[in-house]
């Protein structure tokens, strides 16, 4: 099998959501008939860029390669399509919008969901629910509430400088956890937008609240920062990585002590090849994986490995996954309920199961 052509569209959402990205989407042909489909949520005016990468660099390198050969393909664009570390940064976003196209062509080639392809099969993938909208303490409590009474067991709010204080934060904490009751695990994600100090203090004003878990309290590089607030956390986990890239920045993190749980992200490590890396050193350091973000992507890899604690899910009503749940036909998943939580029933169709809903491509597709 070899590779044929590599396209790049982009869609925009509407630019009355604030949280519309602008999406790349890139499709493989084959000469045995068989096309792979991936995509990136650009980071704010990148969308141009990485569709010119996809296609003016990557593609040129990718050609005639046999798209099933991952692994081999990978380093290749990685590392020699854009050498001396080119390949880092918003390289990486275009690289996995390839790689999960070809992920998507070794699953159909195979007639098999890319899960299968990765030696188990979890039938019931175990969720926890995105809550993070930005609302006022009471608005957000009610939102959370209702997500309990559908009946999930685990949620996850933001606390993010930049959109609240730090009391503001621990207005929404405490607001929110009032509502849920005791019972129901409670996570906070400050986005990397604290300090050190920030993390520390703000982490003994919730101990009433019983926080799981607070998700990237410091920036991405800050990995002996990491370390600092993970000896000071108490019952409370720390967890991180869904803006750091590649095997070493992981190793890093768990290696100085910086993380009770990794959480890698497909499209800003560079793919589901580099994902499956990062899964197979945390496994040998029993570390446990729960990916952030890309659920119909995430749940693959969550029901091929047993690794991988739980998966982010976003509700329909989250404007931040609204404009890619609509170009991807709604994105719906079947659901089971039992006492952990909402759980979602793994994919069966083959590859990654990826398609455009068609109206929504053809209203925001860019043609400049």
């Amino acid at each position: 099998m070899k590779i044929t052509e590599i396209t790049a569209q982009r869609y925009r959402g509407d630019g009355g959501n604030p949280y519309s990205a602008e999406m790349v989407v890139v499709d493989v042909e084959t000469d045995a008939g068989i096309a792979g489909m991936g995509f990136a949520n650009t980071p704010p005016r990148m969308g141009p860029i990485i569709a010119r990468f996809v296609e003016q660099v990557f593609a040129p390198a990718a050609a005639d390669a046999d798209p099933r050969l991952t692994d081999d393909l990978w380093r290749r664009l990685q590392g020699e399509a854009v050498p001396r570390r080119g390949g880092d940064g918003i390289a990486r976003y275009a690289l996995a919008a390839l790689d999960m196209a070809f992920w998507d062509i070794k699953g159909k080639a195979a007639n098999l969901p890319v899960s299968g392809l990765l030696g188990g099969q979890r039938r019931l993938v175990p969720t926890y629910a995105n809550c993070a909208h930005h609302m006022a303490p009471d608005a957000l409590a009610e939102r959370a509430a209702s997500y309990v009474a559908k009946g999930h067991r685990a949620l996850k709010i933001r606390g993010t400088r930049g959109y609240v204080t730090p009391r503001e934060a621990t207005d929404r904490v405490r607001a929110v956890r009032e509502a849920i009751g005791p019972d129901v695990k409670l996570m906070v994600d400050v986005n990397g937008s604290w300090d050190v100090d920030t993390a520390i203090q703000q982490l003994k004003a919730w101990e009433p609240y019983d926080i799981y878990w607070l998700e990237e309290p410091v920036p991405p590089h800050d990995i002996p920062g990491y370390a600092r607030v993970r000896a000071r956390a108490g019952g409370t986990y720390i967890v991180g990585g869904e803006q750091n890239v590649g095997l070493a920045e992981f190793r890093a993190l768990v290696e100085q002590g910086g993380v009770d749980m990794v959480q890698p992200n497909v499209m800003i490590t560079g793919g589901i090849t580099d994902w499956l890396r990062i899964h197979a050193y945390a496994t040998s350091m029993n570390v446990p994986v729960s990916p952030w973000n890309l659920q119909n992507v995430h749940i693959h890899l969550a029901a091929g490995l047993p690794n991988v604690r739980w998966i982010e899910y976003f509700m329909a009503d989250n404007a931040l996954l609204e404009f890619q749940t609509k170009l991807f036909g709604g994105g719906a998943f079947a659901e089971e309920i039992d006492e952990t939580g909402v759980n979602l029933v793994a994919p069966t169709a083959p590859g990654l199961g990826l398609a455009l809903d068609p109206e929504t491509a053809e209203r925001s597709r860019v043609t400049d």
